[in-house]
């Protein structure tokens, strides 16, 4: 006969089991060029009770490509001209593994990406609605994003918006708090003029 601290003991290893399993199957990794993409559970993000995901993102490989391109960020506290998240070099071989990995996630998971390269990860969130894409951003090259308007920790970056970008708005009753390391982009974004500009000013202050 079995007693009973011993059989909750059984119970508990059991279901303990089970659950580390569930969570290795549920976050499969597809990794390639440094970045790194696994399938996570909804119940993970917060904030999201009114989104209606689809399932699978269906995107090309060029849309793709303009979405990472898009994605600036700038300092908080010296800011200076707005840097993008990822070089184009970078982007280029990215994209490919989004567009695999966008086509596998199924109802009630969202990505989880890392991308690893020489000045430290840069980590983040994606899933999408009919008509938008959205980038939660939560590393850049290992620095964490922190915008407390209390000041109690440092601020250190905040995402900058390109056209067809706006910030996640998080509203409670009349108050609104707009979150700065989220990016609604439209599903369909054009290539970021501002990547050229930039090619551009730097070609003519060589040339000067």
């Amino acid at each position: 006969m079995v007693r009973p601290p011993l059989l909750i003991f059984i119970l508990f290893l059991a279901f303990y089991t089970g659950g580390c399993a569930a969570i290795t199957k549920e976050e499969r990794n597809f990794s390639k060029n440094g970045l790194t993409i696994a399938f996570r559970s909804l119940n993970y993000l917060d904030d999201v009770e009114q989104i209606g995901f689809v399932y699978p993102i269906i995107l090309s490989e060029a849309n793709i490509r303009n979405h990472l391109l898009s994605l600036f960020h700038q300092d908080i506290v010296r800011p200076r001209k707005p840097r993008p998240v990822f070089s184009r070099a970078t982007v280029t071989e990215l994209a490919p593994l989004f567009r695999t990995v966008m086509k596998k996630v199924k109802p009630g998971k969202y990505l989880h990406f890392e991308y690893q390269a020489s000045g430290g990860i840069t980590e983040g969130q994606v899933f999408a609605t009919t008509k938008k894409l959205y980038w939660h951003i939560l590393k850049i090259n290992g620095v964490a994003y922190s915008n407390s308007p209390l000041r109690l920790q440092k601020p250190t970056w905040k995402l900058v918006r390109a056209p067809g970008q706006t910030y996640q708005v998080l509203q409670t009753g009349s108050f609104k708090k707009v979150i700065k390391n989220r990016i609604v982009a439209n599903i369909n974004l054009p290539y970021p003029k501002q990547r050229d500009s930039s090619h551009s000013t730097k070609k003519s202050s060589h040339r000067n």
